[in-house]
């Protein structure tokens, strides 16, 4: 059965676009660095990857019940959001949305949890039973040695790390596989764009996230502070699926 397509009221539909990608790769400081840059711009609605602060089962669990409780609730936090995008898509136009993870990530990382077979039918089903409001997926990779740099350089956050084992670097190969796998392999609708940040900061990694978003949407970023000083073009960095 196909999926009904929601369309806002005015003439120029909004685009929703997700910044997707494994755990410690940089999706969410991204996510927030752009929302601080854009702040104050009305073209542009930002969401959250989910809304309770501190969740009540720690992510990345090798207990398998822990890990399908886990799921189960981020996956009630994303169909809760989507909820708020379909709402925001009936009240305002020609807006660019952007979101802090895919709800697709859900899948992969029941997949990468060796979740019991009843365990992620029920949760695939449920995420296939929503219409999800996104257009586009920007998928930022890495290799799993520089994204567990980044993830050990978030020293505050060191008890968070391994309460979710993002120590791991089995659980974040398992996770980078399954990425590959079920989204990019499959992405037959050219929805998903791929840009490696491997030899990127963070402000690099931004200008080309905001570079993509102008080849998506057509919308032209004024201000632009500085270009990456190998002077590598967008297309250098994208991984044709």
């Amino acid at each position: 059965m196909a999926k009904k397509t929601y369309r806002n009221k005015g003439s120029k539909a909004n685009i929703v676009i997700s910044i997707a990608g494994a755990h410690g790769v940089g999706k969410t400081t991204i996510f927030n660095m752009l929302k601080k840059k854009l702040k104050n711009n009305n073209k542009f609605k930002f969401f959250p990857e989910r809304y309770v602060k501190n969740p009540p089962f720690p992510f990345g669990s090798k207990d398998k019940q822990t890990s399908f409780r886990s799921e189960i609730h981020f996956l009630q936090q994303f169909i809760q959001r989507n909820k708020n995008i379909i709402n925001f898509d009936k009240n305002y136009n020609g807006r660019i949305i952007i979101l802090d993870r895919t709800p697709f990530c859900v899948l992969v990382y029941s997949k990468s949890l060796f979740l019991r077979e009843k365990d992620y039918k029920l949760i695939s089903d449920m995420y296939y039973s929503v219409d999800w409001r996104e257009d586009y997926i920007i998928y930022l990779t890495a290799t799993p040695e520089t994204i567990m740099k980044r993830i050990i350089q978030r020293g505050s956050l060191e008890k968070i790390r391994k309460e979710w084992n993002e120590d791991r670097k089995d659980y974040l190969q398992r996770v980078l596989y399954y990425y590959d796998k079920l989204l990019i392999s499959k992405d037959e609708n050219n929805r998903v764009h791929v840009i490696n940040t491997e030899n990127l900061n963070q402000e690099e990694a931004l200008l080309l996230v905001e570079e993509m978003i102008s080849s998506l949407t057509g919308y032209s970023f004024k201000k632009i502070d500085k270009q990456p000083p190998t002077q590598m073009t967008l297309m250098k960095f994208i991984k044709n699926s």
